[in-house]
């Protein structure tokens, strides 16, 4: 477990968090880390080292947030399908806004880049078999049909994760109104309070058991 960050470390790792959430991992430098932080560079390689350890401190400290947010959307009281989709708008409204450094982890990951990979083989393990326990809950009590653990993961978080990545990809490739729609009215229909909630009214009526649905 790292030692809690002194003044100067907390700074850093905020404008890291902060870059990588407006522009992805490989936007997150050494040198305007530190001018956003207002610490010099000799304190950066004093508290972290090297770039690779800051950004691991980084993603570390963006993955202990989100699974904090996830956990306590699980564990609350309710029925499974309530505890889904507690848990589901967690992920949702995290992945918006951190939609530009999931695309970054996600593009870093398929080129090959093996901190990328590292922190999604680390961390990756806590969080989806707490998704996969609420569905086979669900199963046992009949709100849920019986599907493998993969086709629930993927399909659970293609619906929640793939608009913001596409959004993500049209605004770095300057897409000029696509489906006829500026980038900001496309970011309203998929990305705002109420598309995740019609996405979360139409995944869980698919994931429920055709006489639950009836």
């Amino acid at each position: 477990m790292p030692k809690p960050p002194g003044d100067a470390a907390r700074r850093l790792l905020e404008a890291g968090a902060s870059l990588a959430r407006e522009r992805g991992c490989g936007a997150v430098a050494v040198r305007e880390t530190c001018r956003r932080a207002r610490v010099n560079l000799g304190l950066f390689h004093y508290h972290f080292k090297s770039r690779e350890a800051f950004l691991r401190r980084v993603l570390d400290e963006v993955y202990r947030d989100f699974f904090s947010r996830l956990t306590l959307s699980a564990e609350g009281g309710g029925t499974p399908p309530e505890r889904l989709r507690r848990a589901l708008r967690s992920i949702a409204r995290f992945a918006r806004e951190r939609r530009r450094l999931l695309t970054g982890l996600l593009r870093d990951g398929m080129n090959g880049e093996r901190q990328a990979a590292a922190f999604v083989a680390q961390n990756f393990p806590r969080h989806l078999p707490l998704m996969i326990a609420l569905h086979e809950e669900g199963i046992r009590r009949g709100d849920f049909r019986r599907l493998p653990a993969p086709f629930f993961l993927s399909f659970c978080m293609g619906a929640i994760n793939a608009p913001g990545i596409l959004l993500t990809l049209l605004e770095d490739h300057r897409a000029r109104r696509p489906l006829g729609r500026s980038l900001a009215a496309l970011e309203d229909e998929l990305l705002s309070d109420q598309a995740i909630e019609a996405r979360l009214d139409m995944l869980l009526a698919a994931l429920s058991t055709p006489r639950r649905r009836a």
